[in-house]
């Protein structure tokens, strides 16, 4: 068996982007949020916010476009679901979908939390309850990869 880097390196980008579009709204809104809103005043704490937002705001942009990238080279060129039963592709293929529109959806929340549009105003300002909208829409991308990869596992796909 020879190793395919290509394939080896769009799985390792793809699991890092993932990691980072969940570990970080984890981070912001349990850890950096309340310890900025307990010491800082509003001046500071907006600034501080303003900061971060444009930081943060080229990462969100390229980890979309990594992620995105890295998921359809795996999902079109792997092709792990070629070698499923005909009965398992439907329910891969459903699954792939549903976690597809998910990512839309993070890919979309995320980009209003660090973008500067006005029409995403109330969101910023809500941001406390849309990084937990993003928590359990990463969670629920991970529970839906476990059953994508076990499916490919318990068929003979390569783990």
């Amino acid at each position: 068996m020879t190793l395919d880097w290509l394939t080896l390196i769009a799985r390792w980008l793809h699991i890092l982007s993932a990691t980072l579009a969940i570990g970080v709204p984890i981070y912001v809104r349990f850890v950096l949020m309340p310890a900025a809103k307990a010491t800082l005043d509003d001046e500071h704490h907006t600034r501080l916010r303003e900061a971060l937002t444009k930081r943060w705001r080229m990462i969100v942009y390229i980890l979309i476009a990594v992620f995105l990238a890295t998921g359809f080279y795996t999902y079109l060129v792997v092709a792990r679901w070629e070698k499923l039963p005909s009965d398992l592709k439907t329910r891969y293929h459903m699954l792939v979908g549903i976690k597809i529109l998910i990512a839309l959806a993070m890919f979309t929340i995320s980009s209003a939390l660090a973008g500067r549009s006005s029409l995403f105003a109330p969101m910023r300002q809500n941001a406390k309850f849309w990084l937990v909208v993003l928590v359990l829409l990463g969670l629920a991308i991970i529970g839906l990869s476990g059953v994508l990869r076990f499916t490919d596992s318990a068929t003979g796909g390569t783990p």
